[in-house]
């Protein structure tokens, strides 16, 4: 019961606010074991991938795990110099300014290899109806041109659609898949809705028949 109180007015305040400053703190489930693969599947085509993150408060990460249990591929976190709060007021205040100026944050995350790989899963929370801005950091900083940009998310109520533009534009020589948003109140069905993503992306073709068989 304490817990639904805290939920419902964690979602009082985002309502007043009118916008998400990060991903909701509610905590998504782990991945089932019945249903993860065996081994990661090897992406179609012989692609070499990487899956890039921001995260404030774990959601965000857990997407990218899905995502790096799902597919052979590298995990890296993407880090500022400066943390970020905890206080969601002065996170919020803090968030509308860097997105407002375009400010990217300094980060010490720096992929060296980054012609090595041809797929980027770029990941982040929706902060103030956009990507964080880390993200902003991250690909002004790293030159994808010529790569695959697959863009994923977690927010509240927030649409990820200005985030994809952001991304579009950063990256104006890449290719920019469809990407995937994981709401608050659906972590439940999230990692059957991240392999089903991959699959439609063709990125995975997970065969599924060794598990069927009785």
């Amino acid at each position: 019961m304490k817990t639904k109180l805290l939920f419902f007015f964690a979602w009082l305040m985002l309502a007043t606010t009118g916008c998400s400053a990060d991903e909701p703190r509610t905590e998504l489930p782990d991945t089932p074991s019945e249903e993860k693969p065996e081994e990661p599947v090897e992406p179609s085509g012989d692609k070499n991938v990487l899956v890039v993150y921001f995260s404030h408060t774990g959601n965000t990460r857990t997407i990218a795990g899905y995502i790096h249990e799902t597919v052979k591929s590298d995990l890296v976190e993407i880090k500022t110099v400066d943390t970020y709060t905890d206080d969601y007021d002065t996170l919020l205040e803090q968030a509308r300014k860097e997105v407002a100026s375009e400010y990217c944050p300094p980060l010490t995350t720096k992929i060296e290899d980054i012609s090595s790989y041809d797929v980027f899963f770029v990941g982040y929370p929706i902060w103030v109806e956009t990507a964080a801005p880390p993200i902003r950091s991250f690909l002004t900083t790293h030159d994808l041109a010529g790569k695959t940009v697959v863009p994923f998310c977690t927010s509240g109520t927030s649409s990820a659609e200005a985030s994809y533009r952001l991304v579009r534009s950063l990256c104006p020589q890449s290719t920019v898949l469809e990407g995937i948003q994981i709401r608050r109140g659906t972590y439940d069905t999230a990692y059957d809705r991240v392999v089903a993503w991959l699959q439609k992306l063709g990125i995975a073709n997970l065969n599924n028949e060794k598990g069927d068989e009785k």
